[in-house]
């Protein structure tokens, strides 16, 4: 997003617009509206800025800020290559992988406890994304699925618009 204050997220345009209200004088609860954050977010943004004599830089949330990974570079490799090996492969009884079974993987291989939803923060800076496999039954006859769509759905269909039509008796 473009602004007066630069391309910034939209989460960091938040942080200073509710910065330059509060210096304005507005309320917590009228930020808060205004911003779309609770009014405890407006409250430690009034916090920091009163800390920081109202320099409103404060609210721009620095680069590197967050917790820092538990996993090195050469972890974080070998697990993607174990992801993208299988679940199987790795000791699991089928070969999907979810938040909770990597979580378990990690934990078992390099004793590092993460959460499933921190899993799901990993993913993509390993170059994976959390999806749902497409399962498809090892008794799915293509064939039979269109001779199906084709001959019986069309006949049910059909018959049903036929019992619920305003025009038909019955």
């Amino acid at each position: 997003m473009s602004t007066k204050h630069g391309s910034l997220s939209p989460q960091a345009s938040k942080r200073l617009l509710g910065g330059e209200l509060i210096l304005k004088g507005y309320d917590n609860a009228t930020i808060s509206d205004i911003v779309e954050v609770t009014p405890r977010t407006v409250s430690n943004w009034r916090k920091s800025l009163n800390e920081h004599d109202g320099d409103i830089c404060v609210l721009v949330r620095k680069q590197g800020s967050g917790q820092s990974s538990r996993l090195t570079a050469e972890q974080k490799q070998q697990l993607k290559e174990a992801i993208l090996g299988g679940a199987v492969a790795a000791g699991y009884p089928s070969e999907r992988w979810t938040s909770k079974i990597v979580a378990d993987y990690i934990k078992k291989k390099f004793g590092v406890d993460l959460k499933p939803r921190a899993v799901r923060y990993l993913l993509p800076t390993l170059g994976l994304s959390p999806q749902m496999p497409v399962v498809k039954s090892h008794k799915y006859d293509e064939a039979a699925a269109l001779k199906w769509a084709k001959y019986t759905w069309k006949r049910l269909k059909k018959s049903q618009r036929t019992r619920h039509h305003p025009d038909s008796l019955g």
